[in-house]
């Protein structure tokens, strides 16, 4: 079975102020040390970047680079064309380091199984529906999951929705495209440490997490 993986590393931080995935968690190690770690044990990884970064990540990193595309989903399928033959594609985004406690070899077996395995958590909070200024309905959270990376995908077939659809489809992750054109992903719980850094205060809880 081969096992490759696309770490997303083309973002701006526009809200952060800085690219999240060059901070630095301790003093020889950045944000994006920790997925291209972990993700490499499992086979080939592509890494997708901004153009003027690419250099700094080929003399960090063994692994191919590519440049990023006008949008996330642009960046995805840059990387999934860089790609080598393989089964199971993993699709990660840099700012997620923190992937203790999750169980990546149950995600790639759900993944051959059903074709598409995300990992997700519950809902805890009562979550409303926004308009504007103003709560409209309140929403089951039995029926709601808030979706991570890594997720995982058979290769063959997500290279084929994404390279006819992603101009065409609005997709915010690609297992939004694969609900749209096959159905079903396969939820594989997931970690609350998985924090996807937004602001400054997550990347202060992921340093704890990570030292």
């Amino acid at each position: 079975m081969r096992i490759a993986s696309v770490i997303v590393s083309a973002g701006e931080g526009r809200r952060f102020g800085r690219k999240k995935q060059f901070e630095k968690i301790t003093q020889n190690r950045i944000v994006l040390d920790y997925s291209v770690e972990k993700l490499s044990r499992y086979g080939e990884v592509v890494v997708v970047s901004k153009r003027e970064d690419m250099d700094f990540i080929r003399k960090r990193y063994n692994v191919k680079v590519v440049e990023g595309g006008k949008e996330r989903k642009n960046s995805v399928l840059n990387g999934l064309l860089a790609l080598s033959d393989c089964d199971i594609v993993l699709i990660h985004d840099a700012v997620r380091p923190v992937m203790i406690g999750l169980d990546i070899d149950r995600l790639i077996k759900e993944a051959l199984e059903f074709g598409a395995a995300i990992f997700y958590i519950p809902t805890s909070d009562t979550v409303k529906l926004k308009n504007g200024e103003f709560s409209t309905a309140t929403l089951n959270r039995e029926k709601l999951a808030l979706s991570q990376t890594p997720q995982a995908f058979d290769f063959k077939r997500l290279v084929n929705i994404m390279k006819k659809y992603v101009d065409e489809v609005e997709f915010t992750d690609e297992a939004a495209l694969w609900e749209k054109f096959y159905g079903k992903v396969k939820l594989v719980e997931g970690s609350k440490r998985n924090i996807k850094i937004t602001t400054k205060e997550d990347l202060e809880i992921v340093k704890c997490l990570l030292e």
